[in-house]
């Protein structure tokens, strides 16, 4: 089993001894790992004691995710890596329209779908507003197969998804009323999850011998590998939003823990903390898949690339997104 080794507390140390990542707490032996089932290093912090730690990661080739103290992605590294396996059987693919299309269209009927489904899932009571945003998610979705292009296509699913995240605004206690610029503790938090669920998949995709630079949706994608933009618009709502409202409407990470700088909204280290123990919980639990049945949601994001891949090189000829299962 591979292993996600997380840097955030103080003073914290890794060490190479006999192909051996170990792990020191300010000088105290803490735990160690082989090497060769270290996954990658998530470090959290700026401090000197952290910078050690992502230069040794670095210079062992492990893929590191560096973020500042209040959950800012300062810095995505990664080694460089051999030409994709599958390369040619994607650029091949990415010249067919129906493949192109009919893989788009999957996405976005899967983002639409699975954000009714955690509003409904999460709604306590039929707000008014929330089940006008449920209609407006359910008219997008019925109106896909109309859209005339790839940008219309994704126009639809961000309208869907400004007005989702509106809705989920509605869904936190009122203790978070204050905070509605911009929705800002749900899109710092988000932010967090988004930039680590980015980097697994991206991990996964070079697992299964993908470029991550020759996708179906997003093919202009800048901030991330556009590969990995198309397997976000059907994981982010299971694997980081329902995390995040849970966190936010159980309080666990409450309005204290976000405090105000000149620029905006952070989150503090200690939160920060809870978020990163919240998401390793979150990734081991389960949830039912429309293929694999029960799984975890770590599972998810493979069997998801697995069913890609199978469908770059003709395997299958329909691919399943991940769909969120309506509770009775």
């Amino acid at each position: 089993m591979m292993t996600t080794i997380y840097v955030a507390q103080p003073q914290t140390e890794l060490r190479l001894q006999s192909q051996q990542l170990q792990i020191f707490q300010r000088q105290r032996f803490c735990f160690a790992v082989p090497l060769n089932r270290v996954k990658q290093v998530i470090v959290l912090g700026q401090q000197p004691w952290a910078q050690k730690a992502v230069n040794l990661a670095l210079s062992l080739e492990i893929p590191v995710l560096y973020f500042e103290p209040n959950g800012q992605c300062v810095e995505y590294l990664k080694p460089s890596a051999e030409p994709a396996a599958y390369l040619e059987a994607q650029l091949e693919r990415s010249h067919e329209i129906t493949f192109v299309r009919d893989m788009a269209e999957s996405l976005v009927r899967a983002k639409l779908h699975n954000a009714g489904v955690l509003l409904r899932q999460r709604s306590q009571e039929a707000q008014a507003a929330v089940e006008q945003v449920l209609v407006l998610l359910g008219r997008l979705s019925d109106d896909l197969p109309l859209a005339p292009s790839l940008p219309v296509l994704q126009s639809y699913g961000e309208t869907g998804r400004s007005f989702y995240r509106a809705a989920l605004h509605r869904l936190l206690p009122d203790g978070w009323r204050q905070y509605n610029r911009g929705l800002a503790p749900l899109r710092r938090l988000t932010e967090l999850g988004v930039a680590l669920l980015s980097q697994r998949i991206q991990l996964v995709l070079r697992e299964y011998g993908l470029d991550e630079e020759i996708a179906n949706l997003h093919c202009d994608a800048l901030v991330r590998p556009p590969l990995v933009c198309d397997f976000l618009t059907e994981l982010q709502m299971p694997l980081v939003d329902a995390l995040v409202l849970d966190l936010l409407v159980t309080q666990q990470i409450g309005p204290e823990d976000f405090v105000w700088l000149g620029e905006g909204l952070f989150l503090s280290p200690s939160a920060l903390d809870i978020f990163v123990q919240h998401w390793g919980q979150h990734l081991a639990s389960p949830i039912w898949h429309p293929v694999a049945g029960e799984t975890t949601h770590r599972d998810c994001i493979e069997l998801q690339v697995e069913a890609y891949a199978a469908m770059v090189l003709g395997d299958e000829v329909v691919y399943c997104p991940l769909l969120l299962m309506e509770k009775e």
